[in-house]
């Protein structure tokens, strides 16, 4: 309990529910999934407006009726909600193309901790007064107040789209390949470079004759029209050739949808489990240097997804203890804190989050977030302790 009263956390479909530092009190839990109500969509200005209680599966199978979709993805769709996922700043590999929650959310409704009800932002121009609120509390992680609703611009649903698998018996082939294709002519939608053992069970995934030794994989969603899409493919398919690319596959849309869930499942099952994001260069230089460090030191399985065009990479790891996960965990952060990223250790041994913040440092912005913090929850009702700096 906190010294004004009882502390609060807010619950949505509980797919980002561990990530965050341990709380420093929790008495109440609000449960906010069955707070749905009515979808308010305008197809006209491509715009929706949500309840917190939605999952963002079944908006996209809404707005998908009208060829409109949301801009992001995030894990687990079926199950994540609104609320949850705009208050955690979910990511999705979509990233690359159109970024994150953040660059969509246009307006959102919060209930402050004493019970009062805000609005920032609007349905169709943003309405900038003080804070923008709606941004502000987007990643907070429901720290400075409950997201109750949100408004979000959305994206036509491409004409096409077609994912092609690439996969390569060295890392730096697979790479020069991968930034080629982001600094190229067209953008794909997702791009995302896979190592370690999760490479391979991703060509499996998809339906394809994995190697027996390591490989580095390129899983690439194209999206456009007919004309761009086979052009796109050939795009891909020829800088594979001429790479001297291990195989590669033009997938059907199962083993599409198949090759994505898996890294989904991935990040989902894994023990350790932690996300940095810089410039694409350092991610995957990062990336190289992390595997290299641990894979003499450690019992488990670490595998990487970079995702090339927005420059967020992900280290997973199986692990057979508190001691590994340590290990791995100081490898990680040691290695990124030497660029000028941002990262948080989203799964770990619960004496590593005993032991560390999990955020990354803020440095002086710190005492900025906790005047908001003290200005709009000045009693530290809500997830105290979880947010960077546990504020």
């Amino acid at each position: 309990m906190t010294k004004d009263g009882h502390s609060a956390i807010p619950w949505g479909g509980g797919t980002r529910i561990g990530i965050g530092n341990i709380p420093s009190s929790y008495d109440t839990a609000i449960d906010l999934s069955q707070f749905k109500g009515e979808i308010e969509h305008e197809p006209g200005d491509m715009t929706v407006v949500a309840n917190a209680g939605v999952t963002i599966g079944a908006l996209n199978i809404l707005l998908a009726k009208e060829g409109q979709r949301l801009p992001f993805e995030v894990r687990n769709a079926a199950q994540a909600t609104v609320g949850g996922s705009t208050a955690s700043n979910a990511s999705g590999h979509r990233q690359s193309s159109t970024g994150g929650i953040r660059d969509w959310v246009i307006g959102m409704q919060i209930v402050l901790s004493d019970g009062t009800v805000t609005k920032s932002g609007g349905r169709v121009v943003k309405n900038v007064q003080g804070y923008e609120m709606h941004r502000l509390n987007t990643g907070a992680f429901g720290t400075l107040g409950v997201v109750s609703q949100a408004a979000f611009k959305l994206l036509p649903i491409p004409p096409e789209q077609q994912t092609v698998i690439v996969w390569f018996d060295d890392r730096q082939s697979a790479q020069d390949v991968g930034m080629s294709f982001v600094n190229g002519l067209f953008m794909p939608e997702a791009i995302s470079l896979l190592s370690g053992p999760l490479a391979n069970e991703t060509i499996s995934t998809a339906g394809e004759n994995a190697p027996n030794t390591d490989s580095w994989a390129l899983l690439i969603r194209l999206g456009g029209g007919v004309r761009s899409i086979e052009r796109q493919v050939n795009e891909v398919v020829g800088a594979a050739g001429s790479n001297n690319a291990a195989g590669y596959a033009v997938l059907n849309d199962v083993a599409a949808s198949s090759a994505w869930a898996k890294l989904d499942d991935a990040e989902s099952t894994a023990d350790l489990s932690a996300r940095m994001t810089s410039r694409p260069l350092d991610a995957l230089t990062a990336s190289n240097i992390i595997r290299s460090e641990t894979s003499n030191n450690a019992q488990g399985h670490i595998s990487t997804i970079c995702d090339l065009g927005f420059g967020a990479l992900t280290v997973l790891a199986s692990t057979s203890g508190e001691e590994e996960s340590s290990s791995i965990t100081n490898a990680f952060v040691t290695e990124a804190k030497k660029y000028p990223a941002s990262y948080v250790i989203e799964k770990c041994a619960l004496t590593v989050k005993q032991s560390q913040d999990v955020f990354s440092d803020v440095g002086s912005s710190i005492d900025l977030m906790r005047r908001i913090k003290n200005q709009y929850d000045p009693s530290n009702t809500l997830n105290p302790g979880r947010f960077a700096g546990k504020i």
